[in-house]
């Protein structure tokens, strides 16, 4: 366990350091990030590294029981550290993608998208607090503040 935690800890500074380096890093690390928002930084930076496309996460047995869903065979865990465990440990999250649904009451994954509707408002009160943009989107405006 001790050579995984080295590899997880090794793999955490590499990529921090290239996301702050880069622009298009740092673009990814946010795009992959907005999905996982309840996470620490250290999580959202190892989930980022292991799997950028992941969409909602959450430890083995938060699937079964809060979603009555289950982790597919061969499904590999995305590590990260575990502050609450014993020293140097890690734990084990697992995208949606990697579940299937259970036989009764599986319940639907909740899966954060920003209502088009809300884009403009939230766009003006960013600009209030923030300053203006020269880009009509949301995004756009986003990347440059």
């Amino acid at each position: 366990m001790a050579a995984k935690y080295q590899l997880i800890t090794e793999l955490y500074r590499r990529t921090g350091m290239a996301v702050v380096k880069n622009p298009q890093a740092w673009q990814g690390f946010l795009s992959s990030a907005c999905h996982n928002y309840k996470c620490r930084f250290d999580e959202q930076l190892l989930i980022y590294a292991q799997r950028p496309d992941a969409t909602a996460v959450a430890e083995i047995g938060t699937w079964n029981r809060l979603f009555k869903r289950w982790v597919n065979k061969d499904s590999k865990g995305i590590a990260v550290f575990d502050p609450k465990g014993r020293r140097n440990t890690l734990k084990y999250y697992f995208d949606v993608s990697d579940t299937h649904e259970g036989y009764y009451g599986s319940r639907a994954v909740p899966i954060w998208q920003m209502d088009k509707r809300y884009e403009q408002p939230v766009m003006e009160r960013l600009a209030d607090r923030f300053g203006g943009t020269e880009g009509g989107d949301l995004a756009t405006f986003l990347i440059q503040t």
